[in-house]
C-alpha cells in the first residue's frame, strides 16, 4: 500500500503530492492491501474508514504503476498497455464521504461481457480525500491555514491462468550503520504470474541438537512479474552469531498460504577474533 499526503496554502493554494511516501498519522484506512480476481472469483471489497475527527470527501480512481526493485514507479505508456487491468475492472462508488468514526465498501469486479487477456494484469485503485483546512501554526494574532488531503493506493491483480514461481539470488549477511546484522536477498520472478508472501530467516548453532532460532520475518513481500527482481531486507537486532546455518524461505500468504516458493541453507562461520 502506498500512501501520502498533499499540502496546498488557503492562500496561495500551492500543492506538493508525495504519492508514495508514509505518513506519521492516517487519515483515512483502506483493507484489505490488495485483492485478487480471477473468473472464479471476479468480484472483491475494499473497506474504507475515516478514523479522524472530519468529515472526509473523495474519490476512487485507478493508476497504473511498474514495479521495481524497491517498490513503484509510474508506468510508462507502453508498459500500461501490457500491464493495465483498469479497462477490464469496474469499481463504485465513484465518490465518497465519510463522517468521523465511519466506514463504507468500494466493490471491485470484473467488468460483464469482457474477454480477459491470458495470464496477469495489475491495477493501482487510488482513493483520495479533497483538502479539509487545518491550522497548523500561529505568528502573532495571524495563523496559517493548511489544506491537508490524502491519498492511498492499493493493487487490484487480475488473473486468467499462468503459473507462479519466486526464486532466491545474491543473498548477502550485512551490518546496519547501528552495528546490527540484516540478511538482504533478492527475489526473482520466474513464472506468470506475481507471488506474495513472507520472506522468514532462521538460524541454527553449530553446537549438537541445537534447535532453529527465528531471527526475522518479512511480512507481505509481493514480487511481480513487471520487474526483473525484488530486493528484501530483513532485520535481526543481534550484533553477531556463532557458526551454524542461516536458512532462509519465501512461503505463500493469501492465495498462495501453504506455498513454499523457494528456501535455502547457507553455512556460517563463525566471527572473526580481532587482536
Amino acid at each position: 500500500m502506498a500512501i501520502g499526503k498533499y499540502f496546498s496554502t488557503f492562500s496561495a493554494l500551492v500543492g506538493i503530492l508525495a504519492m508514495f511516501a508514509m505518513p506519521a498519522n492516517a487519515d483515512m484506512g483502506v483493507f484489505p492491501l490488495r485483492q485478487v480476481l480471477t473468473l472464479e472469483d471476479p468480484s472483491s471489497v475494499f473497506t474504507i474508514s475515516n478514523p479522524s475527527d472530519r468529515i472526509i470527501e473523495g474519490r476512487v480512481t485507478w493508476i497504473d504503476l511498474s514495479a521495481t526493485e524497491t517498490g513503484y514507479a509510474q508506468a510508462s505508456p507502453e508498459s500500461r498497455a501490457k500491464l493495465s487491468a483498469a479497462p477490464y475492472l469496474v469499481v463504485t462508488p465513484a465518490q465518497f464521504r465519510l463522517k468521523p468514526g465511519a466506514r463504507m465498501d468500494i466493490s471491485v469486479q470484473i467488468r460483464d461481457g469482457v474477454k480477459l487477456p491470458k495470464g496477469e494484469r495489475r491495477s493501482h485503485l487510488l482513493v483520495e480525500t479533497e483538502a479539509s483546512r487545518t491550522p497548523i501554526r500561529k505568528a502573532s494574532n495571524r495563523g496559517l491555514q493548511v489544506d491537508v488531503g490524502l491519498g492511498v493506493s492499493v493493487p487490484v491483480i487480475l488473473r486468467n491462468g499462468g503459473k507462479t514461481k519466486s526464486k532466491f539470488d545474491d543473498t548477502r549477511l550485512l551490518r546496519d550503520t547501528d552495528g546490527t546484522l540484516n540478511l538482504e536477498t533478492m527475489i526473482v520472478p520466474s513464472g506468470n504470474n506475481s507471488s506474495y508472501g513472507r520472506v522468514i530467516v532462521e538460524y541454527t548453532p553449530e553446537q549438537h541438537n541445537s534447535s532453529a532460532v527465528q531471527l526475522g520475518v518479512r511480512e507481505n513481500v509481493a514480487v511481480f512479474t513487471d520487474t526483473e527482481k525484488r530486493k528484501v531486507s530483513v532485520p535481526f537486532g543481534f550484533v553477531s552469531l556463532d557458526a551454524g546455518e542461516i536458512l532462509i524461505r519465501y512461503e505463500g500468504q493469501e492465495e498462495y498460504e501453504g506455498v513454499v516458493f523457494d528456501e535455502r541453507v547457507f553455512d556460517l562461520a563463525p566471527p572473526v577474533e580481532e587482536d
